[in-house]
């Protein structure tokens, strides 16, 4: 048998973490559940951590430490939905080992957590979204355009099932690895190169994230020369993407203030329109 088997990966699981396991990976169905732009898919992540995360810490005296790691998970989170199985469940490996080692470094746990976004996304998306979905979408039309009904059902067996049974094997898998591995991280000290690898990765992905997602469609002209020049053609002159920059230092800035989020994503939405409307954007 495999070690990698899913008999496998449930092997040297005690009763209640199997239990746990398999309610992590019923909750991770709803991964984008009450997703929002603040956060993403981190509502849904909390989700599927929140009872294993109650089993870890159930005594009062552990108070403060259960509503820390209840409060790190409720962040940005996005990640494609199979893919996103995995992800919660090597997180729960790291804080079964942050509750059993009072010592272990949680800022590690929120660093390779940054860090699985880009990866996870990447092999997800490239797996099921392109190219799974587009096979099972051939297989389906040809009983559609003859205008049957099993067209859609197929469609939808298909297309959903592999996926959820993929997304049950994933969440055994991360847990199992990551528990495994991270017991022999923290014995070989390799947990501290980890966690400055996995901070670089998360920092170049917010990098991209901002250049990528952020646009400040800036119309303002000046003349030089007499010829008419786009204003932001200076600002990139100076860095590319400066204006986008400083948008987001902005609102960084504002949430360090407290600033509550959907007062921030209402009162860029506000300036924006206004903006429109005056000829700035």
């Amino acid at each position: 048998m495999s070690q990698f088997g899913i008999k496998s990966l449930k092997e040297g699981l005690a009763p209640e973490e199997r239990k746990q396991v398999s309610r992590m990976y019923w909750r991770t169905l709803a991964a984008g559940i009450n997703f929002c732009y603040s956060r993403f898919m981190g509502n849904g992540f909390a989700y599927a951590l929140m009872p294993f995360i109650l089993w870890l810490y159930p005594n009062e005296e552990d108070k403060e430490r259960k509503v820390a790691a209840l409060s790190r998970h409720a962040n940005y989170w996005n990640c494609e939905a199979t893919m996103h199985a995995f992800g919660v469940a090597l997180i729960a490996s790291m804080e079964m080992q942050a509750a059993k080692n009072k010592d272990f470094d949680v800022a590690s746990i929120e660093a390779v957590k940054m860090s699985l976004v880009g990866p996870l996304s990447a092999i997800g998306d490239t797996i099921f979204w392109v190219t799974w979905r587009v096979i099972v979408t051939g297989i389906a039309l040809t009983f559609s355009l003859e205008g049957s009904i099993i067209g859609p059902i197929l469609f939808l067996l298909l297309y959903n099932i592999p996926k959820w049974a993929t997304r049950y094997y994933l969440t055994f898998l991360g847990f199992k690895l990551g528990r495994d591995f991270l017991e022999s991280a923290a014995k070989s000290g390799v947990i501290q190169h980890i966690i400055k690898a996995a901070s670089v990765i998360g920092l170049v992905m917010i990098g991209g994230m901002v250049s990528r997602m952020i646009r400040v469609p800036l119309k303002l002209t000046f003349r030089m020369n007499g010829i008419e020049q786009p204003l932001i053609n200076l600002f990139d002159g100076i860095v590319k993407g400066f204006l986008s920059l400083v948008v987001i230092f902005f609102l960084v800035w504002l949430t360090k203030k407290r600033i509550k989020p959907m007062y921030i994503v209402f009162g860029s939405m506000a300036v924006c329109i206004l903006f429109r409307y005056i000829g700035v954007f």
